[in-house]
């Protein structure tokens, strides 16, 4: 099981102390076995709830970029505060010459496993993935394709993870547990829902739509019964 660093575990304490400490988990059910939560990224509240409220273990999927020192600081300068956040190209740069560090040494301090984007290296992301759920380790993801949305129901979601349920099958013989997550920023509530997984006697093409559906269905329930 990975140790995850000192650097998050600080970091985690301080954002509870000042903002998450209010959050109250709910669990619908007890889930076993492989877990992988899935979440609404909701342009980064599902991150930061999910990694402060879930008890620690919990390793994030994140976006490669993010886990490299040069890489992050470019991504940042030239993306996420001049396109996304709007902030002037100077100060974006300035910005991001001072946090790309901090946040790329934190995002490494998770346990986050590297996804790459285009790219046959996208392998280690599931290698590395399995071995994870081997050592005991759980997986969380945000797969929303408009993961910048805050609000509303969560759209349509990317089926690249589920993949991680045919090697998982294969390698084992049993099936993933995909737990869904809400995060309530209104009533301050994190809840773990209960598990959904592929079935036997049944193959993955047939049924990895069903299984998205099913988990994009339960999310937006799930909003609408404890807050958004």
């Amino acid at each position: 099981m990975t140790t995850q660093g000192r650097y998050y575990r600080n970091c985690r304490r301080i954002l509870r102390l000042r903002r998450y400490g209010r959050y109250k988990l709910r669990e619908e059910a007890e889930n076993s076995g492989a877990i992988v939560y899935i979440c609404r990224h909701r342009n980064a509240i599902g991150p930061l709830a999910c990694l402060c409220v879930l008890p620690l273990g919990a390793r994030p999927w994140a976006f490669a970029p993010f886990m490299d020192t040069a890489a992050c600081r470019k991504h940042l300068g030239e993306y996420t505060f001049p396109v996304t956040w709007k902030i002037n190209p100077f100060l974006s740069r300035i910005l991001a010459a001072i946090l790309g560090p901090l946040f790329a040494n934190l995002v490494c301090s998770t346990g986050a496993i590297p996804v790459y984007r285009n790219s046959l290296k996208v392998r280690e992301t599931y290698q590395q993935s399995i071995q994870a759920l081997e050592a005991g380790d759980r997986l969380l993801i945000f797969p929303d394709i408009n993961y910048a949305e805050e609000s509303g129901e969560t759209g349509a979601l990317y089926e690249g993870f589920l993949l991680l349920e045919q090697l998982w099958n294969r390698k084992t013989g049993g099936h993933i547990q995909f737990v869904p997550v809400n995060v309530s920023v209104t009533n301050k509530t994190l809840t773990i829902g209960k598990s959904i997984s592929f079935s036997d006697g049944k193959s993955y093409r047939e049924e990895k739509g069903i299984i998205v559906k099913r988990l994009q269905e339960r999310i937006d329930a799930m909003a609408r019964q404890y807050g958004e």
